[in-house]
């Protein structure tokens, strides 16, 4: 368990539904495996190594809803690697010196 709220809500949740709170717990981590294989997948195209929205996929989970990539985030995550990259190549200088 994470924390004690989150045992709380498990624990509450059980009760409602008859189960033991290992049975809720297992639950619980097959919802969070479930959601990081789905987001883990490579998303990146493999020329540019920038990530691509389309192959986000929308990850519905019954009773809780779905989770829907935001092109906002992604656009910034290739943004900072971008950025990332350009900070790479001014770091090392071509001509030998020492600055």
């Amino acid at each position: 368990m994470k924390n004690r709220r989150q045992r709380d809500i498990l624990t509450d949740a059980a009760r409602r539904h008859g189960l033991t709170i290992s049975q809720a717990e297992e639950i619980w981590n097959l919802l969070g495996s479930g959601i990081a294989d789905a987001i883990s997948s490579d998303h990146r195209d493999s020329e540019t190594n920038k990530f691509v929205f389309e192959k986000f996929p929308v990850i519905h989970l019954e009773h809780f809803g779905k989770f829907i990539p935001s092109k906002k985030r992604v656009n910034y995550a290739n943004y900072c690697l971008t950025k990332k990259k350009t900070n790479d190549t001014q770091d090392n200088t071509t001509d030998g010196s020492v600055s």
